[in-house]
């Protein structure tokens, strides 16, 4: 489950969705399940479990593997971060947009659900190693869940002189000249919760949707995620989230009074 929950604060932070998250829902169950009857078939056939599985990490193809470890790496180091209370990851002398409110309340509830697959593990499995096994499994993963969130909470948005630079991670969605920005307001936006673009309006939310509005006098080009194939949309209007609306209005709305 806490695997499980980790791949759905990916999935939903890259903008991907309402399926994505049901189906995701099974990772972590097909996951142990295909640790389990591997490890089976490999002592059928009288075959070491190492050598076993070294033969099998050869025959996965090299840069899906490496992605998954170069994400895996960068959440753990987000969190290292986020736990030393280092200073959010932004140009110098650019002012951070942390959008830090509602993004913990799925973590903490995986959590506690994760707490109680422990405990129904050690009572229900007859084989101690095995629990052992699948409770380090499932701690990894809450560890991994809350490096994801910490992604984005060392990776915000930031205001520079000359850019509103939004950011879902480490991913750019969009670079914004401010003197694009037509207007800035305060918005309430609930009608999604992972990053989305409909007509020409873009909205970076997070589980707590989106407050701010910015209007653009020149459309801005977004892509809500990393991968290569991912659509360019044109937009004229950008929604987000930020913990201290006031501070980005008024950051944003001085270029207007120069």
């Amino acid at each position: 489950m806490a695997m499980t929950a980790a791949s759905v604060i990916a999935a939903r932070s890259t903008g991907h969705g309402e399926v994505s998250f049901v189906l995701l829902l099974l990772e972590l169950d097909l996951l142990w399940m295909t640790l389990l009857v591997t490890g089976l078939i490999l002592r059928r056939r009288s075959e070491p479990v190492r050598a076993g599985w070294q033969r099998i990490a050869r025959a996965l193809p090299p840069a899906p593997v490496a992605r998954a470890i170069g994400h895996e790496v960068a959440a753990l180091r987000a969190l290292a971060w986020v736990v030393q209370r280092r200073p959010p990851t932004v140009p110098v002398g650019a002012l951070p947009v942390p959008a830090k409110s509602g993004t913990a309340v799925l973590p903490a509830a995986f959590v506690v659900a994760s707490g109680v697959e422990i405990t129904v593990l050690h009572l229900v499995l007859p084989y101690p190693a095995l629990a052992t096994a699948l409770t380090a499994l499932s701690v990894y993963g809450v560890v991994l869940l809350l490096g994801f969130v910490a992604v984005r909470w060392q990776h915000p948005h930031y205001l520079t002189e000359t850019d509103l630079v939004i950011r879902t991670g480490r991913h750019v969605v969009a670079t914004v000249p401010r003197k694009d920005i037509a207007s800035a307001r305060v918005h309430r936006d609930g009608t999604t919760t992972t990053p989305a673009v409909e007509g020409t309006t873009a909205r970076i939310a997070t589980l707590a949707g989106c407050n701010i509005a910015v209007t653009l006098s020149a459309p801005a080009s977004v892509r809500l995620n990393a991968s290569p194939r991912s659509t360019a949309h044109r937009v004229t209007e950008l929604r987000f989230a930020a913990d201290d609306t006031a501070t980005v209005i008024d950051g944003l709305r001085r270029d207007h009074d120069r």
